[in-house]
């Protein structure tokens, strides 16, 4: 799958590096960030945010011309629909790889358990002895 670069991604939707930036650092969309400090935007998670540049001047003309031909209205819903597809999938990932974590995790405190209940004594064969009845005044007797 491919990814975009700031510059990219400012091109793809018609808004500045700098407004994709602050979405970045506010946590309204996630990037992850290169070697280099650039980062690697995902489109779906783009267009989660920021709708495409195509869906932004398709609104844009229709407004312009005063009403949305049957055409014009079907390729703009196109264009949205695409976009929340490639946010939902973003979120299916999202979701899948934490429960891939949440499975792992899982698999591995199950292994140490395993590991530990093997290190416990064997019980033995003997019934356990019952505790030894007190005196209520036990207490004066050992001072």
């Amino acid at each position: 799958m491919t990814t975009l670069s700031l510059r990219e991604a400012a091109e793809a939707t018609g808004v500045s590096k700098s407004t994709i930036f602050r979405a970045i650092k506010s946590g309204k969309m996630s990037a992850p960030r290169t070697e280099d400090g650039g980062f690697l935007i995902d489109p779906a998670e783009l267009f989660r945010v920021y709708p495409p540049k195509e869906q932004k001047d398709a609104q844009r003309d229709a407004e312009r011309s005063g009403g949305q031909s049957a055409t014009s209205r079907n390729d703009s819903e196109t264009i949205e629909l695409k976009a929340k597809m490639a946010a939902m999938e973003a979120e299916l990932r999202s979701v899948q790889r934490l429960l891939d974590e949440v499975h792992h995790s899982r698999d591995d405190w199950r292994e140490q358990a395993t590991r530990l209940t093997a290190l416990l004594p064997k019980p033995e064969d003997k019934p356990a002895e019952a505790p030894k009845s007190r005196s209520w005044f036990g207490w004066r007797r050992a001072s």
